[in-house]
């Protein structure tokens, strides 16, 4: 029994002895203190919502490959990734319109919006003509002058009409390193991060327009947009976009007021960058208007794009005969109840 006793303590011991080696650094992980500085600040700040949510990437530095994912608040927290050389990217999710996609590596990691519904672009249809009949137009007069540097998708049947994609605030580190420590030693590493949007944020205005009483909604149209963004890359996609907004109205002014969110003007679309408006007034008619406002997105450091030609919608003509419903003034009336 002795005997049985001893062998059981050295196997226990060497189990125990076992469990208590150094492991390699390697198994280790090392935490990390992120703060975050999310820069919301964009112009026209009105337009730019709170993030809420980060998410948080380290990727391979070599291959790009994306070998560590966390969640953190806009304010910061802590990850614990294993020791090692990385590449680090953070922005925002859960936004209505920007997706990103291909998150796998850093080279291909992209922000981008769809285009919008059926349903809307079968409302645009009369409006859409109208716009397409004004580029045939606009195409030739700039013919005679320049030819344009790239060919219209308009034209050419290629033009993507894409929602207005939302502020993405993005943050990145490069060529970090994160040692590794003893299990004993209590050590943890502090990083800053800054984040900003790669979402630009433009005003427009269009005066004088007469007759905005009669105004109902006005839909709008910018050309000549990029189409997305990379984020790892921080790189702007050679795809050109349309993107599609609503304007309001200024009564004080006497104008049409708008803002519309873009990943940037298309580098390579020097020529037919128009706002095209589809104006409807309250009987449902469309008033469609077209406006060259290429020159005014170069050196624009306001980001405020101005059309000072005038606008008249008149009162709307209502035909037809029928019973037309009015509300006069309030009648006092008493009436004795017998119970």
């Amino acid at each position: 029994m002795r005997t049985f006793r001893t062998i059981c303590t050295v196997l226990l011991l060497t189990v125990i002895a076992a469990s208590c080696q150094r492991r390699p650094f390697s198994d280790n992980t090392t935490a990390v203190s992120i703060r975050l500085k999310v820069k919301t600040e964009v112009n026209h700040s009105r337009a730019a919502a709170e993030a809420e949510t980060m998410r948080i990437d380290l990727f391979d530095p070599e291959t790009g490959a994306v070998v560590y994912t966390d969640y953190i608040s806009t304010e910061g927290g802590y990850i614990y990734p294993v020791p090692g050389d990385y590449d680090l990217l953070v922005y925002n999710i859960g936004t209505e319109s920007t997706i990103v996609r291909n998150e796998h590596n850093k080279n291909t990691v992209e922000a981008y919006t769809n285009e919008v519904s059926a349903y809307i672009k079968a409302q645009m249809e009369a409006f859409l003509a109208s716009r397409a009949e004004a580029r045939r137009q606009m195409a030739a007069e700039k013919t005679e002058t320049k030819g344009p540097a790239t060919k219209d998708p308009i034209l050419e049947g290629t033009e993507r009409i894409v929602n207005e994609p939302d502020h993405l605030y993005v943050g990145q580190l490069q060529n970090l390193t994160i040692p590794a420590f003893d299990l004993g030693e209590e050590r943890v590493i502090s990083l800053e991060v800054e984040a900003s949007s790669v979402v630009e944020t433009w005003k427009i205005t269009v005066s004088p327009v007469e007759g905005l009483q009669w105004v109902s909604a006005v839909k709008a149209l910018i050309t000549g947009q990029v189409e997305s963004h990379f984020v790892g890359l921080d790189k702007k996609s050679d795809g050109v976009a349309t993107v599609y907004f609503e304007m309001g109205k200024d009564m004080d002014k006497g104008a049409l007021t708008g803002y519309f969110n873009t990943f940037g003007k298309n580098p390579d679309y020097s020529s037919f960058l128009s706002l095209d408006l589809n104006i409807v007034d309250n009987a449902g008619e469309e008033h469609h208007y077209h406006f060259d406002l290429t020159d005014q997105f170069f050196d624009n450091e306001e980001y405020h794009l101005e059309v000072e030609e005038p606008i008249v919608v008149e009162e709307p003509k209502v035909e037809g005969g029928g019973f037309v419903p009015s509300v006069g003034e309030w009648e006092d009336v008493q009436t004795d109840i017998e119970l």
